[in-house]
């Protein structure tokens, strides 16, 4: 996108908004502008404080004219960085934001004609709407089209979670994932509501029932939320509903299970074969039968490899979901269109980028599948073979036998649950001379994983482009009835000890040993006092005010 010489006298902020164009080899950038005239205009309209917005206007009249066409610019091409953290300090941040979708009152006001123009971008997208009586917002649901036409050529195992949002009206949003050719999370719908119950998630699950496609042998996999459970056993009754292991882990360190009885409970969640989950459950209940009754309260049917009726595949912790939340982490604290806008921004960023390392490849199958299976030849070194026919051979490992017929049925039972071949396999076919991406299933190929990402994702463009009919129009969507809570919102929640991240210990880049850093090293001679203060007053990343805005900045570019 050009932008004329007229526009570098006026000093102007582009927000970018990434649009994926239906031209495969193009990324095109959509720039709102933002320009001097409406920072100043917002300085002297603001409930800020006097002072604070003459730091701004000074500011502004100090910042050389520059501009910034992508967001992958920075950190050479900064712009504002200094009338940007002004104003993130007090009201007039909130003020700025509001310029680029409106308050967040304006927002639910506009959301029927946000999701006409995302049907009409992508065709083929379903999207629902709920109001009480007296038109305020309930629920809203949205699967893109694209999202539905890949879910076809997933895995059937779909995980689902929930998210607080911390804007001003709160609530939580429904996200649904699942898993693509290459092992890489693939979102599918999403939903907002204002709290998670049996109503919502009802209505959740129903909208989404009429949105995707119900496949044989489909799996749901959640926390142990028992709304969530309703709404699986309600509206998808033919299914499969299985839980994580990390939240039974959880639970066990909260009971204060001893550390032998938790890697017996993992070893025994992840086994492949009912003896060995029998044998490894039998070490845990001569350990602590307390705690083995309280695990098998839950039917191993629904956390146990060995007993799940269906295939899971390697989905057995909460990487998927955990994995949106990070990634939504910053944009929960944004109106409701601003953080639709970024949803669809990601979602095109990664079905072009996908296509694009999928084309790219030269193995029959995914990146990742055929690193998987190189992991599995380093263990396949230790593991003798000994033919017994054509098809079929007798494995010795590590004092262990097991029968590998290459017709796909192994005793290890690897191949039948996860569909990759295991290391046992793998010895076969190396001494066969065989292709080991032949006898791996097909939602692992190449070709599977572009059709996963044929489709496009667009975003809704600007506002004063939208083309609404006048029904859409017309609909009234007022905000929530929620209580609006006074002070600073809550960004972060807070950890338990249970699941607090292991400290790690300081690594020294001078000797690269543990336990101390550079300054206080002792195996080789520290710089002089008088050079070490010199090479920290001339850095500019030891300077924290200027750290603290290179990272606001970065912040600001990723909304």
């Amino acid at each position: 996108m050009q932008i004329d010489n007229q526009h570098t006298i006026q000093q102007s902020f582009l927000l970018p908004s990434a649009m994926i164009s239906n031209n495969e080899d193009e990324v095109n950038m959509e720039l709102i502008p933002i320009t001097s005239d409406r920072i100043e205009e917002i300085a002297e309209s603001s409930s800020a404080s006097q002072k604070s917005r003459k730091r701004v206007r000074r500011k502004l009249k100090e910042s050389p004219p520059c501009k910034i066409l992508r967001h992958d610019a920075l950190p050479k091409e900064i712009m504002f960085k200094e009338i940007l953290a002004e104003m993130h300090r007090g009201q007039m941040w909130l003020e700025f934001v509001a310029c680029i979708r409106g308050t967040p009152e304006e927002n639910y006001q506009i959301l029927p004609s946000y999701l006409h123009m995302m049907v009409c971008k992508n065709p083929g997208t379903y999207t629902s709407i709920k109001r009480d009586t007296h038109n305020r917002f309930a629920y809203m649901f949205f699967a893109h089209a694209a999202s539905v036409a890949g879910w076809s050529y997933c895995r059937p195992v779909i995980a689902v979670d929930a998210m607080f949002l911390k804007s001003k009206y709160r609530g939580v949003l429904f996200v649904d994932v699942s898993k693509d050719a290459n092992n890489q999370i693939f979102p599918l719908c999403f939903g907002v509501a204002e709290s998670e119950n049996n109503e919502e998630y009802i209505w959740f699950f129903e909208e989404m029932r009429k949105s995707i496609q119900v496949r044989r042998e489909l799996v749901f996999l959640s926390d142990r939320n028992q709304s969530i459970a309703n709404g699986i056993r309600k509206k998808f009754p033919e299914t499969h509903h299985g839980i994580y292991l990390y939240h039974f882990e959880k639970n066990l360190k909260q009971r204060h299970a001893k550390a032998t009885v938790i890697n017996l409970f993992q070893s025994a969640a992840r086994s492949y074969k009912c003896e060995d989950f029998n044998q490894l459950m039998s070490q845990l209940k001569s350990i602590d039968k307390e705690t083995y009754n309280y695990i098998m309260e839950e039917p191993p049917e629904r956390w146990a490899r060995s007993w799940f009726p269906r295939r899971r595949y390697d989905m057995l912790t909460t990487n998927m979901v955990e994995s949106m939340n990070s990634i939504l982490l910053k944009e929960r604290e944004m109106s409701i269109l601003r953080m639709l806008d970024f949803i669809q921004e990601k979602l095109g960023e990664w079905f072009y980028e996908r296509r694009k390392k999928a084309n790219e490849t030269f193995h029959r199958v995914s990146i990742w599948t055929e690193e998987e299976m190189t992991k599995k030849m380093d263990l396949a070194c230790k593991i003798f073979v000994f033919n017994l026919d054509s098809m079929l051979f007798r494995i010795n490992s590590e004092g262990i036998e097991f029968i590998v017929d290459l017709k796909r049925t192994y005793d290890c039972l690897e191949f039948q649950l996860d569909e990759l071949p295991c290391p046992h396999a793998i010895v076969v076919i190396n001494k066969r001379y065989l292709q080991k991406s032949d006898y791996c299933s097909n939602w692992y190929s190449k070709e599977t994983w572009l059709k996963i990402y044929e489709g496009h994702v667009n975003t809704v463009g600007d506002q004063k482009s939208w083309d609404i009919p006048q029904n859409v129009q017309s609909e009234i969507t007022k905000p929530p009835d929620v209580e609006i809570l006074q002070g600073r919102r809550q960004k972060k929640r807070h950890i338990l000890v249970t699941e607090s991240v292991p400290f790690k210990s300081t690594k020294c880049s001078r000797c690269k040993q543990i336990g101390h850093n550079r300054t206080t090293c002792l195996s080789s001679p520290a710089a002089h006092h008088i050079q070490r203060n010199t090479l920290k007053n001339t850095s500019t990343f030891n300077n924290p005010r200027s750290e603290f805005r290179l990272s606001l900045l970065y912040d600001i570019f990723e909304m």
